[in-house]
């Protein structure tokens, strides 16, 4: 700094004496504040320093002993003091934790932390922050969990190790949530309520009683590197998020429920600003879900590369068993399940780069109106707008094809839906074809709500305004005598490069019943002779078609 000052100018003797008088004392200042920044900026580190290791503060590795006492305070000492809690190799069993402040929890790799098999080691937490998840009839739920934390923040799970939530002991086994109220108090693995900054990193995840991670209200969650594996009991989903600002990424997940599941169990409260990127997912039911709650609503929303496909195991759903028409024994229920029946609002949603392998239904987006109602006022009617799905291949097990389902008196709106493959497996015959879909708006959202059969092998339309199509490739694995897409009380549609082959029988590939302003451009069809589209309606269906050497008979009027 000296050297600086010098070379600027130069001075006489008595300006040179008071000029280096002047630098020492900005030195000096200097120096002093870099010493006091560096041990601020160091104390961090130094508390991090310190390690409190559950095995050498008494706990006992065995599986069998009981150390919640003691590795909750090791969290303790740590939120207070700073530090790591290391859980060492070995298996630690426990009951209830509570995560506190600034705690860091560190699993070596060969360690197990085992939930208790027994509900007396979860207590039922009293939970402050209300919603529809938490809370019944203005009760707080029993919300158990093997950890627990509400209104903290700043908190890291992660490591090489296991948790375990012991979720086949015979005390769990209570059957699914929706036939047994009591099941619901089986304990999740994670439950974090209304708290901020949370990174559960790298770890094994497996044998959940419930859902094996819930986070609820929460803002700032990073879930990066887990592999889940949970069939240990019904509603084993392996991620339901209801936060904001939310990054999951490299996750190998497979799960007999739910794989990523996406809920908004507070009317005044989105679930937003969520990525989810680089994900294999396996599942017996929906691999990437919103819903099925959906009081508030889902909005920016950036899904891609990820790969969807059956479960390892499935020793609840057997759905070709228990259905009819589902082509293989374990199958993914959706793909992408988008589901919004609760009033609240889905938009700016951009999902890309998905391969799919053992799904009933690839692309299943559906409106509900379960009209729950709410203290004050009965809730609004549900919303679906701005949604771009693109560069999406799927291989389809059932004759349940993809969907976008609006309401009679509200339209899914605005979707693009661009550089898609589908294999779907076909089988339709002719009175499939004719099959009228129920408006099922009150039902369970599920593929399955409308009936096990829909009237088109690729792509049913309904109460939809603004859909953009382009480059759709609709193929076929076995012969099929109905449309390959259909629509009806369509508005305001757009198909572009889209590739169809003709249905066995007298079908057109594109069916269209009371609908408006379709526009069709630059169809591939592998036939001369079968009608390209059918018209079934009243008025006019203003069809716009384009780029295709048009043949008699191509147009079938119904």
């Amino acid at each position: 700094m000296t050297s600086i000052f010098r070379n600027s100018v130069e001075l006489c003797p008595s300006v040179q004496e008071a000029s280096v008088n002047k630098e020492k004392q900005i030195v000096t200042r200097f120096g002093l504040k870099l010493m006091l920044w560096l041990c601020i900026g160091f104390l961090p580190f130094i508390s991090q320093a310190q390690i409190y290791n559950v095995l050498e503060m008494g706990a006992v590795p065995d599986g069998k002993t009981l150390n919640t006492s003691i590795i909750q305070a090791a969290i303790d000492k740590s939120s207070q003091a700073g530090g790591k809690v290391v859980i060492p190799k070995g298996t630690f069993l426990s009951g209830t934790l509570y995560l506190k402040n600034n705690v860091n929890i560190y699993l070596e790799e060969g360690a197990v932390l085992l939930g208790s098999a027994s509900f007396k080691d979860y207590p039922s937490n009293n939970v402050k922050h209300a919603t529809a998840f938490t809370h019944s009839n203005g009760v707080s739920n029993a919300c158990k969990a093997l950890l627990f934390g509400e209104d903290v923040e700043n908190i890291t799970i992660a490591g090489k190790g296991t948790i375990d939530g012991n979720g086949k002991s015979p005390e769990f086994n209570l059957n699914d949530d929706s036939t047994s109220p009591q099941s619901r108090l089986r304990p999740c693995m994670i439950l974090l309520v209304n708290s901020r900054n949370i990174k559960v990193l790298d770890l094994y995840l497996t044998n959940s009683a419930y859902w094996l991670q819930n986070y609820q209200s929460c803002d700032g969650v990073h879930l990066k590197g887990l592999k889940i594996y949970n069939h240990a009991n019904y509603n084993n989903d392996a991620i339901d998020i209801d936060s904001r600002n939310v990054l999951i990424e490299d996750c190998i997940i497979d799960s007999d429920d739910d794989g990523i599941c996406l809920k908004s169990h507070d009317r005044n409260r989105m679930c937003e600003n969520i990525v989810i990127r680089n994900c294999i997912i396996a599942t017996n039911c929906n691999a990437i879900k919103f819903g099925t709650y959906s009081a508030s609503g889902f909005k920016n929303i950036d899904i891609s590369n990820c790969t969807i496909k059956k479960a390892s195991e499935d020793h609840i759903r057997k759905w070709q068993k228990n259905l009819k028409f589902i082509g293989q024994p374990i199958t993914v229920i959706a793909g992408l399940a988008l589901e919004m029946v609760d009033g609240g609002i889905m938009e700016n949603v951009k999902i890309s780069n998905i391969q799919m392998t053992d799904v009933q239904t690839p692309i299943f987006i559906v409106m509900g109106d379960r009209k729950r109602s709410n203290s004050t006022s009965t809730i609004p009617t549900s919303r679906i707008s701005n949604i771009s799905i693109s560069n999406i291949t799927a291989v389809s097990h059932s004759k349940m094809s993809s969907a976008i389902i609006g309401l009679p008196n509200v339209y899914a709106e605005n979707i693009i839906l661009k550089d898609i493959t589908f294999s779907d497996m076909g089988t339709g015959r002719m009175k499939d074809s004719r099959v009228v879909l129920p408006e099922a708006h009150r039902a369970y959202p599920e593929n399955r709500m409308f009936g096990l059969v829909y009237p088109s092998s690729g792509l049913y339309l309904r109460h939809v305004k603004g859909l953009e199509v382009n480059n759709l490739k609709l193929g076929l694995r076995n012969p099929d005598y109905r449309p390959a897409i259909f629509m009806d009380n369509a508005v305001d549609i757009k198909l572009n490069s889209i590739e169809l082959l003709a249905p066995k029988g007298s079908n057109a590939a594109i069916s269209i019943v009371q609908s408006r302003n379709i526009s069709i451009k630059d169809p591939k069809f592998n036939s001369k002779i079968h009608p390209l589209v059918q018209v079934e309606q009243s008025k006019a269906a203003e069809i716009k078609l384009s780029g295709f050497e048009k043949y008699e008979g191509w147009l079938k009027l119904l």
